[in-house]
């Protein structure tokens, strides 16, 4: 006689999932993103207020905080990566990406700790082979560390990234304040691995809520067709 009591369960069900905390494949792929990340950011930044400038570039509080103080100590010409699509450009950045929220230091350093303490404790309660997750929390978190380590070396983000120089915007249209070109933010690699790692986050939550819809939906119409043959 087969023994169908509620207590019986398949080894799959019965197999709790693996958490990413629980797993050195996890962590390790976890750290290598974060560690490779942030090692472009600060290599980049590093590299480029050596040399874009003609002579590195010494951030003392004075350059770091006045926009016309640096471009009156280090003038320079930006050097081309690919013509009307990326050159290098030094500034420094006060605010947070793209410059929004100037001069608010210690609520971004406050605000970059707590995210590295939530971004930490979400991959630790992840599953173990939740590999795209992963990927982003490494990249959001290396861009936070990556502009942490700035502002609390320089007092400011160190940009250099600015892409389409040259290029306008149609029509006459402009940004505001006047500015006609179409990208005229100067930005970083933490920056991009930030705004990407949240981008893929986004995308992953929305997939997962599209995936939980349509099982739902299949497990109704398989109740409804099992309810009809009954």
């Amino acid at each position: 006689m087969t023994d169908t009591s509620p207590d019986q369960s398949t080894p799959e069900q019965a197999q709790p999932i693996r958490l990413a905390g629980r797993s050195g494949r996890a962590i390790v792929f976890f750290v290598g993103v974060i560690i490779v990340a942030l090692g472009v950011d600060l290599g980049l930044k590093y590299w480029s207020f050596d040399h874009v400038a003609g002579r590195k570039v010494v951030l003392t509080e004075e350059v770091t905080q006045d926009h016309r103080a640096f471009w009156s100590k280090y003038p320079h010409d930006a050097t081309v990566v690919v013509p009307k699509v990326l050159e290098l450009r030094l500034t420094t950045n006060t605010g947070a990406v793209f410059g929004l929220g100037k001069g608010n230091r210690v609520a971004f350093i406050a605000v970059s700790i707590v995210a590295t303490a939530v971004i930490g404790l979400m991959f630790w309660r992840s599953p173990a082979r939740a590999w795209l997750l992963h990927l982003a929390l490494g990249m959001i978190l290396a861009g936070a560390l990556g502009n942490l380590y700035d502002r609390v070396l320089y007092r400011a983000v160190r940009d250099m990234l600015h892409m389409f120089p040259g290029v306008h915007l149609p029509f006459g249209l402009a940004w505001p304040g006047g500015i006609t070109e179409v990208w005229p933010w100067i930005f970083n690699i933490a920056d991009v691995a930030l705004l990407a790692g949240v981008g893929l986050v986004l995308i992953l939550t929305w997939k997962t809520e599209v995936d939980s819809k349509s099982s739902a939906k299949s497990a109704a119409k398989e109740k409804l067709a099992t309810d009809s043959a009954d």
